[in-house]
């Protein structure tokens, strides 16, 4: 099966060498099972780049959006962006699925304008892969940043149909993120969006989820509104941040403790790998017409390889087909109940 994946090197933190590197690596280990790139920089950076595998083309954008923009610049002051462009060969047809390192909220916007919505999807979500016991899906973490009760039940169709195909999770668990176990519990939204769950039978809806029970394994699928996933994804990364130093120090404060780094650093080195966001690379945005993944802003390498990976399995096993199908049979179910 042929995948061809518009891929915008510039914009993340890293120069776009590192992203196109990350690149070309993923083109050659997947070059048997049909993966096409095409690489979107701008001429400097496509004049830099080494030999080019067979299934490895170039396109030159005129401008970059960078990580301080304003999101709206890419239908303004941007138009002629390496980001817009990727989007754009996605829209034509000339590209199966987009991926970028770039701004967030620009990605988000040119992407949902040019590429457009799934029909029957009022809001698409950034749906976070997390590496915590047992990956789990988290949306939204900050695509929209307000929901209602009906968007939130969106959110917890697609997530699941993501899960499924992409995480390879049978019937995966779905959640709401809240401040209690009990029904009843949180805001007037959590409350109305746990009555909704509940009667879905297209998902398998095991309640509220606290907190403290997320990082281990309590989920496959966690919801809530994009504000309260934004936070969520910030205290994961940072504690997972905060745990690295802390057993880094810890190793090198005495002899005696570094001698028991030594003795434990095959664990350690597990642990850090269980932890580590770089072996998904990326958060998809479902709801949208294709598939489109935005890479971590400090993305590595490696870390973009594995994107482009993630971003394979979604197009390979028609996810977007999947949700389209279940916005259609809501859809019809609404009419019928009406008439």
């Amino acid at each position: 099966m042929k995948i061809t994946v518009a891929v915008d090197i510039m914009g993340g933190d890293n120069p776009a060498s590192e992203l196109a590197a990350g690149a070309i690596n993923a083109a050659n280990e997947f070059a048997s099972e049909g993966l096409e790139l095409i690489l979107v920089g701008t001429q400097e950076a496509i004049d830099s780049l080494p030999a080019l595998p067979k299934n490895v083309s170039a396109q030159v954008g005129s401008s970059v959006v960078e990580m301080t923009d304003d999101p709206g610049c890419v239908m303004k002051d941007k138009k002629d962006s390496t980001l817009v462009l990727a989007c754009t060969l996605c829209k034509e047809g000339k590209a199966d699925a987009v991926v970028s390192a770039g701004n967030t909220g620009a990605l988000f916007t040119a992407a949902s304008l040019i590429i457009r919505r799934i029909k029957g999807v009022r809001r698409a979500a950034l749906g976070s892969v997390i590496p915590l016991e047992k990956p789990f899906v988290l949306l939204d973490c900050g695509a929209n940043l307000d929901a209602t009760p009906e968007v939130l039940q969106l959110y917890a169709r697609m997530g699941s149909i993501y899960a499924e195909n992409v995480l390879a999770v049978e019937k995966p668990r779905v959640a709401l993120l809240n401040n209690g176990t009990e029904s009843h519990k949180g805001t007037p939204l959590y409350s109305e969006a746990f009555a909704l769950l509940s009667k879905d039978e297209t998902i398998n809806f095991i309640g509220n989820v606290e907190g403290k029970a997320v990082p281990f394994g309590a989920c496959d699928v966690l919801v809530c509104d994009g504000f309260t996933g934004n936070i969520a994804l910030k205290l994961i990364e940072g504690m997972g941040k905060f745990m690295s130093k802390s057993l880094k120090e810890l190793f090198h404060a005495s002899p005696v403790a570094a001698i028991a780094g030594a003795m434990t650093l095959k664990h350690t080195r597990n642990l850090k790998k269980r932890l580590d966001t770089s072996e998904y690379g990326g958060a998809p945005f479902l709801g949208l017409a294709k598939p489109v993944v935005k890479a971590h802003g400090s993305s590595d390498a490696y870390s973009f390889r594995s994107a482009i990976k993630q971003v394979m399995i979604y197009c390979a096993e028609g996810t977007v087909d999947e949700i389209a199908a279940s916005m259609q049979k809501k859809n019809e179910g609404s009419k019928e109940t009406a008439e």
